[in-house]
C-alpha cells in the first residue's frame, strides 16, 4: 500500500505523468502550430518544459487584498487532492488496484464530477469579478455536461451488470467495444466540457474574462492548479480506457503498457481538437448540451439495454 501511494500509481507516477504529458502537449501543439520553443530548445524540446516548470515554481505566490484567505489558499491543494483520488480506484494492471470496491465506478464518476465545483470555489474565493464570472461559467458548464457524462460512463455498468471496474475490464470484449462506441463518443465529448477543453474552454476565455478562475493565482498556487488539471486528465483518460477500451487488456498479453497507450491515444485526439477548434459561446454550449447531448445520452442508454438483451442475454 505504501508503494502504491508513494510510487505507482501514487505521487511519483502522477508527477511523472504531469511532466511527460506537459512536454508531449507542448511538443504536439508545436508541430501543429509551428511553435519555436518546444521544437528547438534542447533535445526534442525538453528544455522548454524545464523552463516552463522552473518559471512556475520560482514565481512569487501573491495573495491579493480582499480575497477569502481560506478558500484562496486551500482550494489549489484541495483541487489537486480530489483530482488524484479517482486514480486509486483504477485497475492499472490485473494485480494493481489501490482500492478495490464493488462501487468503484460510482466513486470515480462522483469524484470527477466534484472537481468543477472546487474550481468554482477557487474563483469565488478570489473576490474578483473576472474570477467570479469564470467560476459561474464552470458551474454552468458542469451542470450542463454532467448528465451526459454520468449516463455515458454508467453505460458499461448497465451492459455488464456491475460497478466494479476490475469486473468491467475482465468482461470486456470486441463485442462490448462495438456496443459501447456511441457511449464512448458521448463520454469523450462530455469530458471535454468537464475539463474546460476546446471548444468548451469558456470558463478561462482570456479575451473575455482575462483568465477566468485562474486570474488571481500565481507561483506555486497556480502550479498546483495546473498539476490538478493534468492529474484530472490522467483520471478521465484512464477511466475512459477502462470502461470502453478494455483497460490493461492487450492483443498478445495484458499489462500497464496497453492502458498507457490507450490513454495516450485519447490525449492525442483531445490535443488535436484543442489545436483545431475555436471556442464556442456559453449560449451555444447550453444549446448543444441540452438539445443534443443529453437526448443522445438517453438514447445510448436505451441502445445498451437493447444490446444487452439481444447479445449478452443470448449468451454471446
Amino acid at each position: 500500500m505504501l508503494f502504491n501511494i508513494l510510487v505507482f500509481p501514487g505521487i511519483l507516477y502522477i508527477l511523472a505523468w504531469t511532466v511527460i504529458l506537459f512536454w508531449f502537449f507542448r511538443k504536439f501543439m508545436a508541430s501543429l502550430h509551428k511553435r519555436v520553443g518546444p521544437s528547438f530548445n534542447g533535445p526534442a524540446g525538453t528544455y522548454q518544459t524545464l523552463f516552463d516548470l522552473s518559471k512556475l515554481l520560482t514565481k512569487e505566490s501573491i495573495t491579493p487584498k480582499g480575497v477569502n484567505p481560506y478558500l484562496f489558499s486551500i482550494m489549489p491543494l484541495l483541487a489537486l487532492t480530489v483530482a488524484i483520488l479517482p486514480t486509486a480506484f483504477i485497475p492499472w494492471t490485473e494485480d494493481i488496484t489501490v482500492v478495490s470496491s464493488q462501487y468503484a465506478l460510482l466513486a470515480v464518476v462522483v469524484l470527477i464530477g466534484v472537481e468543477p465545483f472546487l474550481l468554482f470555489l477557487t474563483g469565488f474565493g478570489s473576490n474578483n469579478k473576472y474570477s467570479f464570472l469564470g467560476a459561474i461559467r464552470v458551474l454552468t458548464q458542469m451542470i450542463s455536461m454532467e448528465t451526459s457524462f454520468f449516463l455515458a460512463a454508467l453505460s458499461p455498468a448497465l451492459l455488464f451488470g456491475t460497478l466494479n471496474l476490475n469486473s468491467i475490464v475482465e468482461q470486456s470484449s470486441w463485442m462490448s467495444f462495438l456496443i459501447l462506441i456511441p457511449g464512448f463518443l458521448l463520454y469523450f465529448v462530455a469530458l471535454l466540457g468537464l475539463l474546460e477543453q476546446p471548444p468548451f474552454n469558456i470558463p478561462d476565455a482570456e479575451q473575455e474574462i482575462v483568465y477566468g478562475f485562474y486570474t488571481e493565482y500565481s507561483g506555486t498556487n497556480y502550479f498546483l492548479l495546473k498539476v490538478a488539471e493534468f492529474s484530472e486528465f490522467m483520471a478521465v483518460f484512464a477511466t475512459a480506457a477502462t470502461l470502453f477500451l478494455g483497460g490493461y487488456k492487450g492483443i498478445f498479453f495484458d499489462g500497464f503498457s496497453f492502458l498507457f497507450l490507450k490513454m495516450l491515444l485519447i490525449a492525442i485526439v483531445m490535443m488535436t481538437i484543442r489545436a483545431s477548434t475555436p471556442r464556442i459561446t456559453m449560449k451555444q454550449m447550453l444549446h448543444f448540451s441540452w438539445k443534443y447531448l443529453v437526448p443522445l445520452s438517453l438514447l445510448n442508454t436505451a441502445w445498451v439495454m437493447v444490446a444487452k438483451i439481444l447479445f449478452f442475454g443470448a449468451g454471446l
